[in-house]
C-alpha cells in the first residue's frame, strides 16, 4: 500500500466518523450548523471590497511595505540644506578617529576661530 492511499482510508475513515456523529445530534443543533454553513457561504460568494483581504495577498503586502520603506527614508534622508544624515553617520562610524573627538567638535572649532582672529 503506498502513501496515497493509506491517506485516502484515513480521510474517508474520518469522513465516515463525522457523519455518523452528525446524524446523532439533535435537531436544534443541526439548524444552528446549517445556519453557520449557509452565513459561511453567502460570505464566501460577496464580491465586495475588503480591505482585510488587501492585507492578506503577500504581493501586495510585500509591495506596500516596499513602498513605506522607501517614503520613510526619503523623508529621513532629505534636509533642507541638502546634505545626507546617513552618509555623514557612515562617515564618522567608518572614521578610525577617537568618536570622543566628536562631542567637543564644537568648542575645537571655536577654537580654531579664536586662533586664526589673534593670528590675523
Amino acid at each position: 500500500m503506498n502513501e496515497e492511499d493509506k491517506e485516502k482510508r484515513f480521510v474517508d475513515n474520518v469522513r465516515k466518523a463525522l457523519d455518523l456523529d452528525a446524524d446523532n445530534l439533535d435537531a436544534g443543533t443541526q439548524s444552528k450548523l446549517t445556519r453557520m454553513r449557509h452565513q459561511a457561504l453567502d460570505a464566501g460568494e460577496r464580491k465586495g471590497f475588503d480591505i482585510r483581504q488587501w492585507f492578506t495577498r503577500p504581493v501586495l503586502g510585500w509591495t506596500a511595505t516596499a513602498c513605506l520603506i522607501v517614503l520613510g527614508l526619503t523623508i529621513y534622508m532629505k534636509q533642507p540644506n541638502g546634505s545626507t544624515p546617513l552618509l555623514e553617520d557612515i562617515e564618522l562610524l567608518a572614521a578610525e578617529d577617537n568618536l570622543e573627538f566628536y562631542d567637543s567638535l564644537e568648542f575645537y572649532a571655536w577654537l580654531a576661530e579664536e586662533n586664526s582672529d589673534a593670528a590675523g
